[in-house]
């Protein structure tokens, strides 16, 4: 029996991975930046850059994701926030003089969402759980079956 259910599941498997390499359905996965405003700076000369736009304050990390489940993330670094893609480099005088100017409190550290950080670990983690306990009930609960109706 125990024959039986692993040759069928090497062969679901290879029959599987056949029609997805013809169909080529593609797994996301790879790395991604994120920029995230966590400051709103008025929009005077003070913070305008040199192409006219204005910045704010942000936080920039990266984030390693599979299938749109971040697993891993980068430390966050405060910078220039100017849109979701674009970030203006800040050293620590310069957040100094931004605070003073714009009278707003600037974050000394910061950190990524929730999600970010835990939610794609969590979940990734309990399908992971889910597939394990799947190969082991199939592979070891069936004798027991067996030894009860005997």
């Amino acid at each position: 029996m125990k024959l039986k259910v692993l040759s069928l599941l090497a062969i679901s498997i290879f029959g599987i991975s056949n029609i997805v390499g013809r169909a080529r359905i593609p797994i996301p996965y790879g790395e991604e930046q994120k920029i995230v405003k966590i400051v709103d700076l008025p929009d005077t000369e003070d913070f305008q850059l040199d192409d006219g736009t204005y910045f704010d304050i942000g936080k920039m990390y990266t984030i390693s994701h599979i299938v749109w489940l971040p697993y891993s993330n980068t430390e966050p670094i405060i910078t220039g926030y100017v849109d979701d893609d674009t970030y203006v480099e800040l050293s620590a005088e310069n957040l100094k003089e931004i605070a003073e100017i714009a009278k707003v409190e600037i974050p000394e550290t910061a950190s990524a969402s929730f999600f970010d950080r835990l939610g794609g670990k969590i979940i990734l983690g309990s399908i992971g759980l889910v597939v394990l306990y799947g190969i082991y009930s199939s592979y070891f609960g069936k004798d027991e079956d067996e030894k009860e109706t005997a």
